[in-house]
């Protein structure tokens, strides 16, 4: 789910940025390989970076528009290796340049990353209290075959969940949970610190 939206995100900055500045007809295929090859460049940053951001999405963006705004390369040549080898060992001045490229046509790096800003509120956050799983919860709830149950179907422990708040398998629930949904369960304990306070 996060890979599709950096994969349009990554899309939607680089089309402006080539439309604006090099070619107005550009556009992206919509085939399976172009989407492959974003993954894999996506995959390849996060190997080099440890998470891509989406300052980062624009900054590879520009770059790659601005190294490559003579030549027609195909995209797999463009979001390739070669491409982030010489994102990440770019001089500092070299933004400098790409700025003033990028004003020529009245775009900012500003301008580039408003176009994709994420709203505040977590993706995920709709699942962090399910009241539709609250029955099965309570399905033969504190026995241990509720327990299996409830962890086959619903996506675990929840701080506003009144079954888990009562439930006696509490803390092997927050482990499975934290297991198969790691950001989901951050975001819980985040939310039920939260209204603790």
């Amino acid at each position: 789910m996060e890979q599709k939206r950096q994969i349009k995100q990554l899309k939607t900055v680089y089309t402006e940025i080539i439309k604006r500045l090099v070619d107005p007809t550009f556009k992206f295929s919509g085939g399976g390989a172009t989407q492959k090859t974003l993954a894999n460049f996506l995959g390849l940053m996060t190997e080099k970076f440890g998470s891509v951001t989406e300052e980062r999405l624009v900054d590879v963006s520009i770059f790659i528009a601005y190294i490559y705004r003579q030549k027609r390369l195909p995209v797999k040549s463009t979001f390739g290796k070669a491409s982030l080898s010489h994102f990440s060992t770019s001089k500092r001045g070299q933004r400098h340049y790409e700025n003033e490229w990028l004003a020529t046509k009245d775009l900012s790096r500003a301008d580039l990353l408003q176009l994709i800003a994420v709203s505040s509120e977590h993706p995920l956050a709709e699942y962090i209290y399910m009241p539709s799983e609250e029955a099965r919860k309570f399905r033969l709830h504190n026995q241990r075959s509720g327990f299996v149950m409830c962890q086959a179907s619903t996506m675990g422990w929840s701080p506003q969940s009144e079954a888990c708040r009562t439930c006696q398998f509490i803390d092997e629930c927050k482990k499975e949970t934290e297991i198969k949904f790691p950001e989901l369960y951050r975001i819980r304990i985040e939310n039920g610190n939260n209204s603790n306070k």
